[in-house]
């Protein structure tokens, strides 16, 4: 009799677990969904601008400017990534047939690899635009807009040259003449 109580018990216990969800999981969900109404528009829904490249990051953190900075940093990898990111793919694609007529069936195998490197691309020159930060839990979530612009890249990257003295000053007369009639 105590056997088929206990299996009773237990019945009505497992079958209890699988109705109604973890109050943990509850929770969570609804923090959720409260911090992803909170997300910035421009952090899905980049500015655009022809002289611009726009960029955002992300992150969470439970120092504040421990949150800006990954956010920021998050963010240059992107405008990096932008700038002069290169992205190797490969797909394989194998079919097969098995049996004959009627009971042929097919068998489909497909792989696809990607690859996407960043390598030493100069993203110097870039300033913040816009930075919301919000309370997630007990910790902080930044969002960081950058922005880079082709007047401050083409003074970088002369500058750049100019340090390495790649050209005589006779040329950088000239470039520098060059160069102040487009940012002008």
């Amino acid at each position: 009799m105590n056997k088929i109580i206990i299996l009773i018990m237990m019945c009505v216990l497992v079958s209890a677990c699988g109705v109604t969800p973890p109050r943990d999981y509850i929770l969570q969900s609804k923090e959720i969904e409260r911090t992803v109404k909170m997300v910035p528009e421009w952090y899905t829904d980049l500015p655009t601008d022809e002289d611009m490249i726009f960029s955002s990051g992300a992150a969470t953190a439970p120092d504040l400017q421990l949150a800006v900075d990954i956010a920021t940093l998050n963010a240059k990898a992107k405008l990096a990534d932008r700038i002069d990111g290169r992205l190797d793919s490969m797909t394989k694609s194998l079919v097969s047939k098995v049996g004959e007529n009627v009971d042929a069936s097919v068998i489909t195998e497909l792989e696809r690899v990607s690859k996407n490197v960043i390598a030493e691309v100069d993203v110097a020159g870039y300033s913040r635009k816009e930075l919301d930060v919000i309370p997630a839990g007990n910790q902080f979530m930044a969002f960081v807009l950058l922005e880079y612009s082709d007047k401050e890249a083409t003074k970088v990257y002369t500058n750049r040259l100019r340090k390495n003295k790649l050209f005589s000053n006779d040329l950088w007369g000239e470039l520098d003449y060059e160069t102040s009639s487009i940012t002008e």
